[in-house]
């Protein structure tokens, strides 16, 4: 059973709150009643809601939006309440800080039963799943970082999430960590509405559900969600924000793709020790290899989970800087993959928002593929109908629209 907490004086909220809790088919369970509105709430009256111990709790804010005080006193003694909370039609301002308080429902006057009825629907699938002691699998974080700005992060970082939802047909998300005003979202061709920071400041009642509508999705089906626009070292999420992002992503999405940035990034030290994998950018000119010997020396040792660093030679042309064998020699480290330049693909594909491992055909295209199928495994790889049907059945399984695939 469900328990549930009514708060309110208001004969009409009370009778369908009530109404829905009599449902023997919707498994709840009435265990505190409380006649007062959201702004008459106490310290007394919020301890008898910690003691009952809801799953939900409907919270009548009256006529007046007000109470809200009162949903936020909830949500700070109880993270975990699912808040259904009712009140008067309210603008966009109005119900958004209603929502950043805590609510995980809100029910403008006048509503209907069903309207009410859908609310604690969605609430008690919640509350059930987040009860639910079965282990979720957990995604795959694979963090794309350089030693230096310019290398080719973003680029390589859009184009390897695509490669691995074509790959897998799995679940892809791309969180843009670059430390200012990161550009994955205008490389993968889409519109942020949201950024990350919406997300951190929702941590108190998002569910996968909410969290998908942060998302913008590339015409691959690669979710991304981006970057604040903002200078260098504003807006950077602290060790603690950056956990909940990561973790968040891990239980909903089977590979996680993380544009890190450079070492200049603040946060890049605890993202490389949360990280399944890792892949530096290099490029071959000589000043840049100092700063990639530091990565090497900050990053290169196993975290527990991860080997070192894979290498990334990008930009790379013969004769022009260091050969690809000096860049090993003075490094002391095996270079995974050379990217040659080819600037006039590459610069069209980030011009018009639509990464070049789209096409498939080009040499870049071939080799972030190649990476791709290493960081996910010959096992993880979906097996591919070969001609022209499976071009179009797996154009259509690429698509925004497609759900998750099975784990």
């Amino acid at each position: 059973m469900l328990d549930c907490v009514l708060i309110s004086s208001d004969e009409g909220f009370r009778h369908v709150v009530l109404g829905i809790l009599q449902q023997p088919a919707n498994q709840a369970r009435l265990a505190l009643d409380l006649q007062v509105l959201a702004e008459g709430l106490n310290r007394e009256s919020v301890a008898r809601v910690l003691q009952a111990r809801p799953r939900v709790v409907f919270l009548d804010l009256g006529q007046n939006p007000s109470g809200v005080g009162g949903v936020r006193i909830l949500t700070q003694e109880a993270p975990d309440l699912a808040l259904v909370v009712g009140g008067p039609a309210l603008s966009a301002e109005g119900l958004l800080a209603v929502m950043r308080a805590g609510a995980s429902e809100y029910l403008p006057r006048p509503f209907s039963k069903e309207e009410a009825l859908e609310a604690f629907q969605r609430v008690s699938r919640r509350a059930r799943a987040a009860a639910s002691d079965q282990p979720a699998a957990l995604g795959k974080v694979t963090t794309v970082f350089s030693a230096k700005g310019g290398t080719g992060v973003t680029t390589v970082a859009t184009n390897l999430a695509v490669a691995l939802r074509i790959l897998t047909e799995k679940e892809v998300v791309l969180l843009d960590l670059a430390p200012a005003m990161g550009t994955a979202s205008v490389a993968m061709g889409v519109h942020p509405r949201y950024t990350y920071l919406d997300v951190i400041q929702n941590f108190h009642r998002i569910d996968e559900e909410l969290f998908r509508s942060f998302l913008e999705v590339e015409e691959s089906g690669v979710r991304v969600l981006a970057s604040p626009i903002s200078p260098a070292g504003m807006d950077v999420p602290s060790g603690e924000e950056l956990q909940g992002l990561l973790d968040l992503c891990r239980r909903h999405f089977d590979y996680v793709v993380v544009d890190g940035g450079s070492l200049l990034s603040s946060h890049l030290g605890p993202l490389m020790h949360q990280s399944d994998e890792r892949v530096l950018v290099v490029t071959s000119e000589l000043p840049a290899l100092r700063n990639v010997k530091q990565a090497l020396d900050l990053y290169g040792r196993t975290n527990g989970k991860a080997p070192s660093p894979h290498l990334v030679l990008n930009q790379y042309k013969d004769g022009v800087g260091l050969a690809s064998k000096d860049v090993e020699d003075g490094l002391g480290h095996r270079i995974s993959l050379i990217l040659e330049k080819d600037d006039l693909k590459v610069l069209q594909s980030i011009n018009v928002g639509r990464p070049e491992v789209h096409g498939r055909s080009s040499p870049f295209a071939r080799k972030v593929m190649e990476l791709g199928r290493t960081l996910a495994g010959p096992q993880a790889v979906a097996a591919s109908p070969k001609g022209l049907l499976g071009r179009l059945l797996r154009s259509l399984k690429s698509g925004p629209e497609s759900g998750k695939e099975a784990r």
